[in-house]
């Protein structure tokens, strides 16, 4: 920003410094982009993504001291984009180039320049960037644009009390011209760029330079021992009109500001004369080419007629109405409304030389902060522009993402705001441009948008009352603090676990709310409530819209499938701001597809280097989860590893949250918009910042698990409690500002979280990619976390208050175990002990056999890591310790006997003279198989498909309730067997070994008379299995045990009965079936006979008794071989009726 070759010259002719006291008791009107653009870099933001670590404290320490001076800074934020920009994607571009430079510079050891690569500013636009096709780039490079940091910024200077507005457009029109020169003086000096002089500003701050006392050597660097202000010392440069009036030779104020436009900067591109490859012109030499033509522009234009740039620009016309931009610049007045300076001389195209305008109040709620002004650039200007990311979006499936996946997301969240506007708005053209394709862009009308789904989450209006009742009742039922916070993604999920509250939540509209009459009329007037007042139910009704137009939530306000998948992460990841936000993003990628380990990003470095393929991918997908969490780090720039890889797929999870936030907040402006919300408020950003997804993490995380995991494979005993804590003690060195213990075990536990939510999404129905792999992955993760990390298997598994196990804390072991005078058996456990995960399904079935006798014995269980004080106490060793107490006194006893169901229940029997009793389960459906039963099942007269597995195979685990299923659908067929074998069992291993199984589970088919067995090799889902069997035993079995379609269809004799639609005789077609007939032994062949025998005698009979049999169906209560044989000959009914294949639903 700036006006760069104005600033060479101005650097040595014209800027003064002056002592910095001068400004005491002063309002200064700060450009926020300047000021982001020339503060401290982090030279590893752009190597990272996200919000800055040290920027913010950096910020902070400037401020206050310029408070300590007295000064009161008071920022301006650019709004919406004003103008004509040429290379929109030039900067974005610039920055992925210039990161890919750096980390070749990194992949090549050489990483002390590579930080200089990125810590490139380029804040000399004399430089150019060649790119293909000759293009020259002249941008800032590599760090992020100040667009990129306005939200923290905005975030940091509300946190620390510092006033700012968001302008309609350019700041620099705003607070920073239109107050300075204000008759009452809004703000009495500017800091900013040197275009502030095209607004008629006459002085410009240009640096503050602040001096400070030296710092001891054990001080430095130490955020907390910030060094000392030297006011008397400080001072600040600064230029003025005037001096460069005079130095240029006195001239003109009119040629100035011209001379200014033609040299370049953001408001208008250089007069392409003065900015060739071979040169580029010096500011004085545009003042004197200027100064040449009597300082007409129009004259110079017509001199210079023939150059191929001034004519394609059409620079004349561009120079015109970059001039009416900044004479007629929209800004906020003094009084609050939004207008242009000198409105009544502002031409009637005024919105082509600044851009479109929106109605004040969108301007009004993006001057607070409350939104961002990047989906209110979309309408306005009818371009959605889609950057490149800072890794340079060179993957296939980062451009699907962002053109395919996201695009009717980016569609559905412009409806919802033009739906809430003039129709103007509805009807405009909305344009989608790439990076990486710009003549590929796509076009859609908002029109053929609507309407919204505005009206179909309109029925969230609940009141702060009600929720801050419902989460009171939830910390009590579920002993969490009360205070989860009112529009948190954690209270809006968990409140509806309730059905009732679910149910109540489905509220009427608003007073005054602008809805549809459909929607209005479903309420009377006596139901209107009044707006919503409070920050906490503004934010929580916003929250809850948002879910429902992402799936979470459905139409009747209740939990969808995916919304119970995204409560099972969060009943692990914590209701922390970072951590829900990590919960909802892992969902997103699930839907999309993209939380896997597949090879995405082949051309980047980074990825997983060491070890065999199985350990590489085992290692990927753990680190891509970790990218969803928050490194815990110093407010310190960062030092340790990088992933060009991980970056790149940061970029992907920061596409997917910008959408979701986009999304979320046109959900909450329009609840303003419709009038559902008071306006009279001053807490806008809070309520921005109360809305998820506000910040924005980096991969950092990602990245040091990555390279903790990848250092665990070249040790002789990767999976050793001591190589896992060298390799932890050492990876703090990798990161110096970080703690990397907590940093890790927060890594494990989202790890945890996200697993737990793939297996519900899985058990849910949802379509998992490579499931087994995620068990595989946990599996092989349990041997490289440290001990004391990992979690309790009861809170990955879901075991909650409904255990029968009674969980004992300090607060309740003395009056349940001690004083009770009824025994118990208590188990301390380790939440990370493997042992205690595999006793905890048979110490829980235990207790559930125990459940009848609750009033003779306690069983129950101490997290040892959380009360250690029992633990001491009771002088437990090592885990799970088993010890019975006998309700009297604290002298228990050691159990030493086996830890299986058997020997425990014969323990607890023994003492209390009670027999356990066994819950009744349903009988296995799947026929188990050992050597001598295999022998009489194979080759006889049925079909049979045979697992063999193993009793410690995870993929066998995942295929046992399917199997299980499969069994169950397959239970009324006769002549088909589904089939198990223990491969490891003593009287079926030689079965086993004899098939040649050698991995785990083994399926394979014997056909009936046959030994001679054929591979399963197809899915391993329910229906994949069904399938195959249908195919092979000429069965008819859907999901869920049913008949399809076919079932009692007989080819051969349908074919003979399909003529008859089409004209044959009924006496012809009869004789022909019986005839058919005759030589089948189908048990439905006379069934067909049996038909056109009626036929002949009742024309209507195969409607009427289709009918009947339908009706008798539909009723239910039928045996299951009755059920078969009704559907089998209604199915052959429809034949007769010309309804084949039109099987009714259930």
């Amino acid at each position: 920003m700036g006006i760069p070759t104005f600033d060479t010259w101005a650097a040595t002719r014209v800027t003064k410094p002056q002592q910095i006291s001068s400004l005491n008791d002063s309002v200064v009107g700060i450009d926020a982009t300047y000021y982001l653009e020339n503060s401290a870099k982090e030279p590893l933001v752009t190597a990272l993504g996200g919000f800055p670590l040290a920027l913010e404290s950096g910020i902070v320490r400037e401020l206050k001291d310029l408070q300590t001076i007295g000064i009161r800074p008071h920022f301006v934020f650019n709004g919406l984009d004003h103008g004509i920009d040429d290379d929109p994607f030039g900067p974005s571009l610039a920055s992925a180039i210039n990161n890919a430079v750096a980390f070749e510079t990194y992949e090549s050891n050489q990483a002390a320049q590579a930080i200089q690569v990125f810590r490139s500013s380029g804040t000399d636009l004399n430089q150019q960037l060649l790119l293909p096709g000759n293009r020259r780039l002249t941008h800032a490079l590599g760090t992020p644009t100040p667009a990129a940091l306005s939200e923290f910024l905005k975030k940091t200077l509300h946190k620390h009390g510092i006033p700012f507005t968001v302008a309609p457009y350019s700041a620099l029109a705003q607070k920073l011209a239109y107050y300075e020169k204000h008759p009452n003086h809004f703000v009495d000096a500017v800091y900013g760029p040197s275009e502030l002089f095209l607004y008629g500003v006459e002085k410009i701050i240009t640096k503050f330079k602040l001096a400070h006392q030296p710092q001891d050597a054990s001080e430095r660097g130490n955020p907390k021992k910030a060094p000392q202000l030297v006011p008397e010392s400080s001072e600040f440069l600064w230029i003025d009109r005037r001096s460069c009036l005079e130095e240029l030779g006195r001239i003109p104020s009119a040629l100035f500001d011209d001379s200014l436009l033609l040299a370049g900067s953001k408001t208008l591109v250089p007069f392409p004369p003065t900015n060739k490859p071979t040169k580029i012109y010096p500011f004085r030499d545009v003042v004197n080419l200027l100064a040449g033509t009597g300082g007409s522009v129009v004259s110079l234009c017509n001199q210079y007629s023939d150059d191929e740039e001034v004519q394609r620009l059409d620079y004349l016309d561009r120079y015109k109405r970059a001039v009416a931009g900044i004479r007629h610049h929209v800004v906020i007045t003094s009084e609050g409304d939004i207008e242009a300076l000198d409105k009544d001389n502002a031409p009637s195209d005024l919105h082509d030389c600044v851009g479109q305008r929106l109605p004040e109040e969108l301007n009004m709620y993006l001057s607070r902060g409350m939104i961002r002004p990047r989906v209110l650039n979309w309408l306005a200007s009818g371009t959605i522009l889609i950057f490149a990311p800072y890794d340079g979006g060179d993957s296939k499936v980062y451009q699907d993402l962002v053109r395919k996946q996201l695009e009717p997301l980016r569609r559905q969240t412009l409806s919802l705001l033009a739906d809430s506007l003039n129709r103007y708005y509805q009807r405009k053209e909305i344009t989608t441009k790439y990076w990486f394709d710009p003549k590929g862009s796509s076009k859609v009308n908002i029109k053929d948008l609507l309407p919204s789904p505005k009206d179909s989450i309109a029925s969230w209006n609940v009141k702060e009352d009600a929720m801050l009742n419902r989460r009171q009742t939830l910390g009590k039922a579920q002993k969490q603090s009360p205070e989860l916070p009112l529009g948190s993604i954690s209270f809006a999920v968990r409140s509806l676990q309730d059905p009732d509250f679910a149910a109540a939540t489905i509220t009427p509209p608003t007073k005054g709310q602008n809805v549809s009459r459909i929607i209005e009329r479903l309420y009377t007037t006596a139901d209107s409530m009044q707006p919503l007042q409070s920050g906490g139910e503004v934010c929580a009704n916003a929250v809850w819209r948002f879910l429902q137009l992402r799936g979470y939530i459905d139409r009747q306000h209740q939990l969808t499938a995916w919304g119970k998948v995204l409560d099972s992460i969060l009943s692990i990841t914590g209701s922390q701001t970072e951590q829900e936000k990590a919960a909802l993003l892992a969902v997103e990628l699930m839907r999309f597809g993209l939380l896997n380990a597949d090879t995405m990003f082949s051309a980047y470095s980074g990825a997983p280097s060491r070890s065999n393929d199985i350990d590489k991918r085992n290692c990927m997908l753990v680190s891509r989860v970790a990218c969803l969490g928050r490194l815990i780090h110093q407010p310190r720039g960062y030092s340790g590893p990088l992933s060009r890889h991980l970056l790149a797929y940061h970029s992907m999870v920061s596409a997917v949250q910008a959408s979701m936030r986009d999304m979320l907040e046109m959900c909450l402006v329009t609840m303003f918009l419709e009038g559902g919300v008071n306006r009279e408020r001053e807490d806008w950003m809070e309520i921005a910042l109360t809305l998820p997804l506000f910040d924005e993490d980096s991969c950092a995380l990602g990245v040091i698990m990555l390279h903790y995991l990848d250092e665990l494979f070249v040790r002789e005993d990767p999976t050793s409690e001591a190589t896992r804590e060298e390799i932890t003690a050492r990876s703090q060195g990798w990161v110096v500002y970080s703690d990397f213990k907590a940093s890790q075990q927060l890594a494990f536990r989202l790890w945890d979280a996200v697993y737990q939510g793939v297996k519900v999404a899985n058990e849910n129905g949802e379509d998992i990619k490579d499931i087994e792999m995620w068990d595989e992955v946990d599996q092989w993760l349990v041997q490289r976390r440290l001990s004391h990390l990992l979690f309790s298997s009861f809170a990955v598994l879901g075991v909650n208050a409904a255990s029968s196990v009674l969980d004992l804390i300090p607060g309740n072991f003395n009056s349940v175990v001690l004083e009770s005078g009824k025994p118990a058996l208590v188990e301390f456990f380790a939440p990370w002990c493997g042992h205690c995960k595999s006793l905890a399904p048979v110490y829980e079935e235990l207790a559930q056999h125990f459940d009848f006798a609750k009033d003779k014995v306690v069983i129950g269980k101490v997290d040892a890591d959380e009360h250690k004080d029992l633990v001491r106490k009771f002088g437990v060793q090592g885990f799970p310790t088993l010890k019975w107490f006998d309700g009297k006194s604290d002298k228990p006893e050691d159990y030493n006997g086996g830890r299986d169901l058997e020997s425990l229940s014969g323990f607890i029997s023994e003492k209390i003279g009670v027999k356990p009793k066994a819950k009744k389960t349903a009988q296995s459906a799947v026929t188990m198989l050992n050597d001598q039963t295999f022998k009489q099942q194979i080759g006889g007269d049925k079909d049979v498909l045979v697992a063999f597995t193993a009793p410690w195979c995870g993929h066998c685990k995942s295929l046992a309730p399917i199997w299980e299923a499969a069994a169950s659908d397959y239970a009324a067929e006769p002549n088909v067997v589904i089939a198990k074998v223990d491969a490891e069992a003593e009287n079926s291993k030689s079965t086993a070994e004899a098939q040649g199984v050698k991995s785990y589970p083994t399926i394979k088919y014997f056909p009936k008379g046959s030994t001679t067995p054929e591979p399963y090799e197809g899915g391993r889902s329910e229906k994949d299995i069904l399938d195959f069997m249908n195919l092979k035993a000429g069965t008819h079995r859907t999901v869920g045990g049913g008949l399809d379609a076919k079932a009692g269809i007989i080819t051969s004799l349908d074919a003979i009965v399909g003529t008859l639609t089409d004209g044959g005789s009924l006496a012809s077609v009869s004789q022909q079936v019986s005839k058919a007939a005759k030589d089948l032994k189908d048990r439905y062949a006379d069934y067909y006979v049996k038909v056109l025998a009626k036929l002949s005698t009742s024309q209507g009979y195969a409607e009427k008794e289709l009918a009947r049999l339908e009706g008798l169906i539909k009723k239910g209560g039928l045996a299951p071989e009755k059920l078969d044989d009704l559907v089998s000959r209604s199915n052959i009914l429809r034949t007769f009726t010309g309804k084949r294949g039109e099987k009714q639903e259930l």
